[in-house]
């Protein structure tokens, strides 16, 4: 943000005679020498307490030296003398942005305006306060108001598209940052952010060259080193990507996101002794943190760095369902360390995992208080310790989950019929980021679900009503519901419903991980890989995480057909 040197007008009630120290003063600012020029308004300040018009120029010069305290001390005492100064009154705004208060920052420009409502410079520094407070329709407003006064304007216009972006105009912030590049080409930030804009909306080729070209203009252009990494990530390219992310740490080696996502693509390349060094560093990125139980880091302990046996140690679940029953395949070496553990976890997996590692306590992060504890450690922070390097592999267990056995027995006998597999099915991932690209329609399995002698049973999470509905009206084809079994809540029933078949077929979602950690054999329709998961991999038909389970893989075209009808022939082959 930018400021003008112009001092008040004389005919203001604020404004004292003028002197020859006040003239000196105001053209030292003007010159650049700030010091000599504090130094002056300080001493007419003395002199003259009431003198507003040097009051005013020093807030506006604390402002230019990074102290927005002052500033806002300054040049309030001014307004109060003054209230009509529009100008001041934006001073004070950018004060107040300084110290990250945009909604009064927001409310200064807007008193502003009032007064000046064509002030470019107001018009845009509204849109990035607004843009702070996630008011995306508020500061798309700003910038519209801001390029018709100046149509041209990069600053309107990278801000218009950044508004347009968040809102989903994904087209019109195409032509907005297209047309900041044309008014000002040399500008990387523009073909970065035009960059963002394209992976969005799943043109990551196009991406990657915007992305260079960013980082032609400005070579030790951190941000544009880290999202073209993992742009080449999700086009299932990762040693390019990992040669991106070592250029981004060589530019900063404590980069919590970039040291984050280098990790997981270590870790996707089974690199472990590296990759979960690297993965630490999630704990102080806000991408993953805002994942964590609470959308916080919870501190209620010393961390434990894996050595000896704390006589209460609190293990802290992180990230969603499938990733806490992931990270659990390693509760067991914990047990075997430190019994009498406690583990927080999301409450639904409470009961499963509490009858499946009966060594540990398991409790929901309501009743983390409930007592003292004298270490402390994240759950994603146990691989380092179990599973270093490629050869601790061999200690995964294939089945580290126990469902509720009589539970399971009934409802076998309700699903299981005689000469016919039951084929659990899950079809949808409803994961924040990347459901979309791990999801399919219950019609478009009709290859899978046509076979003879398998019966289906549905494991989706949510209401399926009217997709099976329509499925059974339109195809003949029946997908069975068990409406006692609360597939989204109740996780330790759908466990017990997961056991009671005889194969499962999903895509990557928690019940992918629930029936690989049960040991039931399942078959996993995994999306391309931009919405890949790294303990997934990017090649062959096992993990090593989950030996139970076998892999499918969606080809470069972006259709499933391919991955479907390899679905098809194993089912065929069991029924």
């Amino acid at each position: 943000m930018s400021t003008r040197l112009k001092t008040p007008a004389s005919g203001t009630p604020a404004a004292s005679s003028s002197t020859e120290a006040f003239r000196q003063a105001v053209q030292w600012h003007q010159q650049g020498e700030l010091q000599r020029a504090e130094a002056a308004y300080a001493a007419l300040l003395r002199r003259e307490p009431q003198h507003l018009q040097a009051s005013y120029l020093l807030g506006l010069l604390a402002t230019q030296t990074d102290r927005p305290g002052l500033a806002i001390e300054l040049i309030g005492r001014y307004l109060e003398a003054a209230p009509t100064d529009s100008q001041a009154m934006a001073i004070l705004g950018l004060a107040h942005y300084d110290l990250k208060e945009y909604a009064t920052a927001a409310g200064c420009f807007e008193q502003s305006l009032t007064r000046r409502p064509d002030d470019l410079a107001t018009l845009n520094n509204l849109g990035k306060s607004r843009l702070m407070l996630a008011e995306h329709a508020a500061a798309l407003d700003a910038y519209e108001r801001a390029l018709a006064c100046a149509p041209q304007d990069i600053d309107a216009l990278t801000g218009k598209g950044l508004c347009e972006r968040e809102l989903g105009m994904h087209e019109g912030a195409l032509g907005t940052l297209e047309n900041a590049i044309v008014c000002e080409p040399r500008r990387a930030e523009s073909h970065f952010f035009y960059a963002n804009v394209l992976r969005d909306t799943g043109d990551l080729h196009a991406a990657i060259d915007a992305y260079g070209t960013a980082i032609t203009l400005k070579p030790d252009y951190l941000e544009a080193y880290v999202n073209c990494a993992s742009t080449l990530k999700d086009l299932g390219m990762p040693l390019e990507a990992l040669t991106f992310y070592e250029s981004a740490l060589m530019l900063d080696p404590d980069h919590p996101e970039a040291n984050y996502n280098y990790s997981l693509a270590l870790l996707a390349e089974l690199r472990l002794d590296e990759g979960w060094g690297r993965f630490e560093r999630r704990l102080d990125s806000e991408t993953s943190i805002r994942k964590f139980i609470g959308g916080q880091r919870i501190r209620v302990a010393p961390d434990w760095d894996g050595g000896g046996s704390p006589a209460s140690l609190l293990v802290i679940g992180e990230q969603g369902l499938g990733d806490q029953i992931f990270f659990s395949g390693m509760l067991a070496d914990l047990a075997a360390q430190v019994p009498g553990a406690t583990v927080c976890v999301e409450p639904r997996l409470v009961p499963l995992l509490s009858r499946s590692l009966s060594a540990l306590r398991f409790i929901g992060p309501s009743q983390i208080g409930d007592r003292a504890y004298e270490a402390q450690i994240q759950l994603g922070s146990l691989g380092r310790l179990f599973r270093p390097d490629t050869a601790s592999l061999s200690r995964v267990q294939p089945c580290y989950l126990r469902a509720d056995a009589s539970r399971a027995a009934a409802l076998r006998s309700q699903i299981k019929r005689e000469g016919r597999l039951a084929c659990g099915l899950s079809w949808l991932s409803k994961n924040a980021d990347h459901g979309e690209g791990k999801s399919l329609d219950l019609a478009s399995l009709l290859p899978v679900l046509g076979l003879g002698d398998i019966d289906f049973i549905d494991l989706q999470y949510g209401d399926t009503s009217a997709e099976r509905a329509a499925l059974e009206a339109q195809h003949g084809v029946r997908v069975s519901r068990l409406e006692e079994i609360d597939n989204l809540n109740d996780i330790d029933g759908l466990a017990a419903l997961i056991s009671a078949c005889d194969i499962v077929l999903t895509v990557s979602n928690t019940t992918a991980h629930l029936a690989a950690a049960l040991g039931k054999p399942v078959i996993v329709m995994l999306p391309g890989t931009d919405a890949l998961f790294w303990y997934w991999h990017r090649d062959g038909h096992t993990t090593p995480w989950y030996p139970c389970a076998r892999l499918l893989r969606k080809s470069d075209s972006g259709r499933w057909d391919d991955v479907i009808d390899a679905a098809a022939l194993i089912l065929a082959g069991l029924a």
